[in-house]
């Protein structure tokens, strides 16, 4: 409720005290408002270890994957960028005595050197390593389970309510969901993976003005057409969400329609064909809730109700010196199913990842305005729209080269 100020019957005198009085609660007011630095714990201050290391039954190499983590203090041009850890000692064995060397790749990655080994369903793998500063670290030991078949992978309409300018609309969106057969072990959990892979078109051309921008005489609009080559391509993007669920939670123990991804209309995906393929694990109790806790970390939103998020720590063990290692470590068996969805089979509308690259204005104008893209002129030199060509080549965002999977 808004503060009203009466200063009927006073002189004016009392008006300026009161006034004054007004004010000063008001600075008093702003003044309390400080800066909050929370006061963390040790452990998001300093650098920690990070593990990524999984095997399965497919055909490998073994890969595990070391980097280190930053303080959350730290400039957030050094917190998005990768921090691999070179020159570690790394080693893979089972319970049979078989022991897998890994050696140094790029980017923190090491592998094995036999790109031809694959787990066995049934055996136990640890994963042992000692870094360049001396310290061993080594994962609990981990079964490979088995996993149950993929029934299917299918689709579904849903519709969404949106309010533009407080007027609510509905949208239609797409549900991609799997259903699997039952575990043979009840004591399975499940984990998915999907990769997306979609075929995109280019705009025809663009419309180049070489006036003023906008509203300028037809004259100084020039067509570029784009070349074949940079027209039409696919781009594949691996999954980011933590996907997860227990069986028990089914009749039966048989998941139905578990919610893989969902996409709406303000992405291109969907517009001419779209392919997924999943890979299901089998995993146990332990790393299902390992699994959960890292979702419910990286879904937490910072609201002021929202739980602060807090470092996972899996199943890695630093052997000699009381420092912990975030990641984990784990062996499972996978099974694999692709689905292909074309656009005459659903009704979400056409979205555009080139909706501003019709209108263009070229640096000889006399007033700038965002240019796109790069093309060749007549004399096969190319001609600077901006400073990408990411309107005009494809290939800057996907390969023009059809998968090998894909159907036509």
């Amino acid at each position: 409720m808004p503060c009203i100020l009466h200063f009927a019957n006073m002189d004016k005198t009392g008006i300026c005290k009161t006034l004054t009085s007004f004010v000063t609660v008001i600075v008093l007011s702003v003044s309390c408002i400080e800066q909050f630095t929370p006061d963390l714990k040790d452990g998001y201050l300093q650098q920690l270890l990070v593990v990524e290391g999984q095997i399965t039954n497919e055909i490998g190499p073994f890969k595990v994957r070391l980097t280190n983590s930053v303080s959350v203090y730290s400039d957030p041009n050094i917190l998005n960028k990768d921090h691999p850890v070179y020159g570690a000692d790394v080693q893979i064995y089972d319970d049979k005595g078989n022991t897998f060397d890994l050696y140094e790749g790029e980017n923190g990655w090491y592998e094995t050197e036999n790109k031809q080994l694959k787990g066995i369903i049934g055996n136990t793998y640890t994963l042992n390593f000692a870094t360049s500063d001396g310290k061993q670290y080594e994962s609990s030991p981990v079964r490979m389970l088995n996993t149950p078949d993929i029934e299917s992978i299918h689709f579904d309409e849903i519709q969404r309510t949106h309010f533009d300018e407080k007027e609510p609309y509905d949208e239609n969106w797409l549900n991609i969901l799997v259903d699997c057969k039952r575990p043979v072990d009840e004591n399975i959990y499940l984990r998915w993976e999907f990769e997306e892979t979609w075929m995109f078109v280019m705009p025809l051309y663009i419309s180049v003005d070489h006036g003023t921008g906008p509203g300028a005489s037809p004259a100084s609009m020039e067509t570029i057409d784009i070349d074949d080559k940079k027209k039409t391509c696919w781009v594949t993007e691996p999954s980011r969400e933590i996907l997860v669920e227990s069986p028990v939670a089914y009749q039966g123990n048989r998941v139905r329609n578990f919610v893989l991804q969902t996409i709406g209309p303000s992405s291109d995906r969907l517009n001419i064909k779209y392919s997924m393929l999943v890979k299901q694990f089998g995993i146990s109790r332990e790393f299902y809730s390992l699994f959960k806790k890292l979702r419910e970390a990286n879904k937490e939103s910072g609201g002021i109700y929202s739980k602060m998020p807090g470092q996972v720590f899996g199943n890695i063990t630093c052997c000699n010196s009381g420092e912990k290692a975030l990641g984990y470590f784990f062996a499972s068996a996978v099974k694999t199913r692709r689905v292909f969805i074309d656009r005459f089979e659903h009704d979400v509308s056409k979205g555009s990842a080139y909706g501003s690259c019709g209108w263009t204005t070229d640096p000889s104008g006399v007033e700038k305005v965002y240019l796109y893209g790069i093309y060749e002129d007549e004399n096969g030199i190319d001609q600077k729209v901006w400073s990408t060509n990411y309107c005009t080549d494809c290939r800057k965002r996907g390969a023009n080269v059809k998968p090998d999977f894909w159907e036509d």
